[in-house]
């Protein structure tokens, strides 16, 4: 999986790339908990390049989402595209986890 993380003012962005599944999640897990030990911002996760999405991403997504709770911040996704979607709302996470068409619309729903 490729991802790219960029740093904003009260926010972090990690835009994922390829399949979020069991085969890559393990490369992402230690940018993760850097953005978690150093980071203090909110998370976005963008998520428009993402090709699959299987339990191990929903995992990640969710512990993450957990961890970022107990710190008093957010994880947010952006650009989930329909099939993803599908997924997310049947396990009901998109009612816990907001979600935005992308950057933009989250940036003016600050």
């Amino acid at each position: 999986m490729d991802y790219a993380i960029s740093h904003a003012q009260s926010y972090d962005v990690i835009s994922l790339k390829g399949q979020f599944n069991a085969e890559t999640v393990n490369g992402l897990r230690s940018h993760l908990d850097h953005l978690l030990k150093d980071c203090s911002g909110d998370v976005v996760i963008d998520m428009s390049s993402v090709e699959k999405l299987d339990s191990s991403g929903i995992g990640v997504l969710v512990f993450l989402y957990k961890r970022l709770k107990i710190e008093k911040r957010k994880l947010t996704l952006v650009g989930v595209n329909a099939k993803t979607d599908e997924l997310l709302s049947m396990l009901q996470i998109n009612k816990t986890i907001r979600q935005f068409s992308d950057l933009d619309d989250y940036l003016s729903n600050l």
